[in-house]
């Protein structure tokens, strides 16, 4: 068992220091303020992928007509030839 990087030596040991620094009645509730937090940790990661499809995807710019080379073509946009 490995467990968060740990062996099941070192858990134990973990949770009996957490047990003399909190004490028996602060363990239990520290345990259930932990169990908490991560169920709410879970519930919002869960919802990133649902979010994130709800989004809808940035518009592309619709593509410009690229003005003939042909002698037709004496709009503001068409190239000037240069003058002499």
């Amino acid at each position: 068992m490995n467990l968060f990087g740990m062996g099941p030596l070192e858990l134990v040991f973990v949770l009996v220091v957490a047990l003399l620094v909190l004490g028996p009645n602060r363990m239990v509730e520290a345990a259930r303020t932990l169990g908490r937090q991560v169920r709410t940790l879970q519930r919002a990661a869960s919802e990133i992928p649902r979010l994130l499809s709800l989004e809808e995807p940035p518009e592309a710019e619709p593509p410009r007509a690229r003005p003939s080379q042909g002698a037709a073509d004496s709009g503001p946009d068409a190239p000037q030839p240069p003058d002499r």
